[in-house]
């Protein structure tokens, strides 16, 4: 896409802050919350410095190779950016696009020069605000009176059962003008964009907006009135012409679903995204030709449930199968919702790995969390995806309401006997907004987010058996939650690396953070030469 110098939006993607500094600044809520025991056991420590597995392998290339290595999986394209792009082209708007701001301010600092009528950044990745405010004022100092708009999952899960004080408080400290509050919000930011090029800047008339008064900046945000966006997902699915191929190819992101048909008890996303909602198959086949055609031959696929309806994943499958797209792809991954054939056809349809959302190996968290699986299935699920060649990641979450050693113990020993290609483990944060809240008094629950206790277990005891579960888990590659996951693998497949090298890798790695348990242990520089040698090794079996 031909970059304009005015351009009614400029659309900016993620912001991908300094670890070792977010490392620091989290040291502070070391004694309230689990915050900061979660990321020790999500990165490595080399020399002084904390880093992700995306940085440590980025140091041990070049120490191979004696080359810069800049490898970052935010080098893909947005899909945020990407889909609201291809809305907001098709309703007549001009668009800048920044994919990934760390590499972009250049281009981005141009287009800021002319006269942009309005800046929108996305939030999709983010847990933390100081990225957003980072790309506020560059934007700030490039251009001080273009508006600035925030919407997205960060703005939403902010202002969701919050007053309206303590929405202002929170909005006003990112430093935005104008924020949507909607699960979707893509026609709102149509609506703003309308109304500052064609209405004098008058926003009263879109929905659910917040912003900040022309007449009073300093005092109470307006509010617009709230509405349930429904934008249908076959005549908005991304329009890849609008791009360049060198923007989407090799690798790329894809959707073909909005929100997800399950309830369980840790998470809000179904009662924010609404009812599940289904591309058709001809849509699904028509992107899926043209991102081919253009020279797209790994995909990432993004829905929460991709093969839920089972029929219909079977159907996909089918299709790209008769189609010859020769794609490798990654999604999420139910294995109680799938059979031998669906196994047999996501292999031949090109499947190299799954992330699966297995929670717990203990059937009784399980029932807590309302998962409606049964860990036999997922022994299954594993046993078979292994057997085809597909690479498994099991996510756990520890610490949930009813936790105690026996069913940490449990998960453990599932873990050590289904030995499925990667895992990780996250420490419980409790989300007042998901379906849990309503348990409180059963629970014994007290506190939210990472700082939570319940009448079983408490977010240090928790963070103790996290310590305790990566050391005795044997066999699988802990593959963190920063930096580098099972949606990384795609993309450094296209940058030269094979499987067998990121599963060494991953594995040498996970050596490093075991080590970095212990208080007293910094991973020395002839760590680095070790971790050369198992990516230069002998090939890894995929089952670990």
């Amino acid at each position: 896409m031909t970059q304009v110098n005015s351009p009614d939006c400029i659309l900016i993607g993620f912001n991908e802050i300094d670890f070792a500094d977010f490392a620091r600044a989290q040291k502070v809520f070391e004694q309230n919350s689990g915050a900061y025991r979660e990321l020790l056991t999500n990165s490595v420590l080399l020399g002084d410095r904390r880093m992700t597995y995306m940085d440590l392998l980025n140091v041990v290339r070049e120490h191979m190779t004696g080359q810069p290595s800049r490898l970052t999986a935010f080098e893909m394209p947005s899909l945020g950016v990407a889909y609201l792009t291809s809305f907001l082209r098709r309703r007549g708007f001009d668009v800048g696009v920044v994919n990934f701001f760390n590499t972009g301010k250049g281009d981005l600092a141009a287009m800021l020069a002319g006269t942009p009528r309005a800046v929108a950044i996305t939030t999709t990745y983010y847990v933390d605000d100081e990225p957003i405010r980072q790309i506020i004022r560059f934007v700030r100092e490039h251009n001080p009176e273009v508006p600035v708009i925030v919407g997205g999952p960060r703005v939403h899960n902010l202002c969701a059962g919050q007053p309206p004080q303590v929405q202002d408080v929170l909005l006003k400290a990112l430093g935005a003008d104008i924020y949507i509050d909607s699960a979707q919000g893509e026609d709102s930011l149509a609506g703003v964009l309308g109304a500052l090029r064609d209405k004098g800047g008058d926003l009263s008339g879109t929905p659910n907006l917040i912003y900040r008064s022309p007449r009073d900046p300093r005092g109470p945000m307006v509010r617009t009135l709230p509405m349930v966006e429904n934008n249908d997902l076959n005549e908005n699915a991304v329009d890849w012409s609008y791009f360049e191929p060198d923007y989407f190819a090799p690798t790329t992101y894809m959707r073909t679903s909005r929100s997800c048909s399950f309830g369980c008890a840790f998470c809000n996303y179904p009662a924010m995204a609404g009812p599940l909602t289904l591309s058709d198959l001809s849509t699904i086949e028509n992107e899926l030709r043209y991102l081919c055609e253009k020279g797209v031959r790994n995909l990432i696929f993004v829905d929460d449930t991709f093969n839920v309806p089972l029929p219909r994943f079977k159907k996909i499958c089918r299709m790209m199968i008769e189609n010859r797209f020769d794609l490798r792809w990654v999604s999420f991954f139910r294995c109680s919702n799938a059979d031998d054939e669906a196994f047999d056809l996501m292999a031949e349809a090109g499947c190299m790995g799954v992330f699966l959302g297995i929670e717990s190996g203990d059937q009784r968290i399980l029932k807590n969390m309302t998962k409606f699986a049964r860990t036999d299935r997922y022994e299954y699920g594993i046993r078979e995806l292994t057997r085809r060649g597909i690479v498994t990641l099991a996510s756990i979450v520890l610490g949930f309401p009813g936790e105690n050693e026996e069913s940490v113990n449990n998960t453990i020993d599932f873990l050590n006997r289904t030995q499925p290609t990667f895992y990780n483990v996250q420490l419980y944060y409790h989300d007042v907004l998901a379906p849990i809240e309503q348990q409180r008094q059963k629970y014994g629950i007290e506190g939210s987010g990472y700082s939570w206790r319940h009448s079983t277990m408490s977010w240090q005891e928790a963070a103790d058996w996290k310590d305790a579960f990566v050391r005795r888990v044997r066999g699988p590659a802990l593959m963190p939650l920063y930096g580098l996951s099972i949606w990384c693998i795609p993309y450094l497949i296209s940058q030269g690396m094979t499987m067998d090298e990121i599963i060494r890798f991953t594995k040498s790695a996970t050596q490093l953070v075991v080590k970095g348990l212990d208080a007293d242990y910094i991973a020395p520089e002839p760590e680095i030469e070790t971790l050369a040698q198992a990516l230069a090794g002998a090939p890894a079996a995929v089952g670990g």
